[in-house]
């Protein structure tokens, strides 16, 4: 089955899976109150921690609505992540939530962790890398330091095939220890 309609053959990023690492372990690293986990009124805000962190990848959607792939332009910048985080704070005020510069905080940051990961990753599909500076700049961004290895999704044989498992076996030996380093911090904090 041809993916192609959906997306472009090689994807130029980390799955969904170092993202909502990445989400998890802002969440973990911003929480004061030494729960283990997260209370049940907290939830939501678990959740949105994680959706941020993969929210700049929503830019695949523009291609239905506008035929281009936008992906890795203006969601994969410092100029929309400020504007993530401030929809996110007046999002938090008109819901009424106690803290909501915190949450705002929490969601900007998850959301900048995304294009940390992005700009870490190779890209094998032109332009490369990231718009980071928009609007102040249209220039793309990429380290010279490549961590994350780009998805196959051609089709659906190079979508679960052995090189996107490997791909998704090293986001998690990357992404993963700092969550279990995370984890492991805060379950030491409660046990005091």
């Amino acid at each position: 089955m041809d993916l192609w309609p959906l997306c472009y053959a090689v994807s130029p990023m980390p799955t969904p899976v170092a993202h909502a690492l990445a989400g998890i372990a802002v969440y973990l690293a911003s929480r004061q109150d030494h729960a283990r986990w997260p209370r049940q009124e907290d939830w939501v805000l678990f959740g949105s921690t994680v959706f941020a962190a993969c929210a700049a990848d929503l830019d695949f959607g523009i291609r239905f609505l506008a035929g281009h792939n936008y992906h890795h332009y203006f969601t994969h910048s410092l100029g929309f992540a400020t504007i993530f985080c401030l929809a996110a704070y007046f999002f938090a005020r008109w819901a009424k939530r106690p803290l909501p510069k915190r949450d705002a905080w929490m969601l900007g940051v998850a959301y900048l962790t995304h294009i940390v990961l992005d700009m870490f990753s190779k890209d094998t599909v032109a332009p490369f890398g990231v718009e980071l500076l928009w609007p102040v700049s249209d220039a793309f961004t990429i380290s010279p330091v490549l961590f994350f290895d780009d998805i196959w999704r051609g089709t659906l044989t190079e979508l679960f095939g052995l090189h996107n498992w490997l791909a998704v076996a090293r986001e998690v030996a990357i992404v993963g220890p700092v969550v279990g380093l995370l984890w492991w911090r805060r379950r030491k904090q409660v046990a005091h």
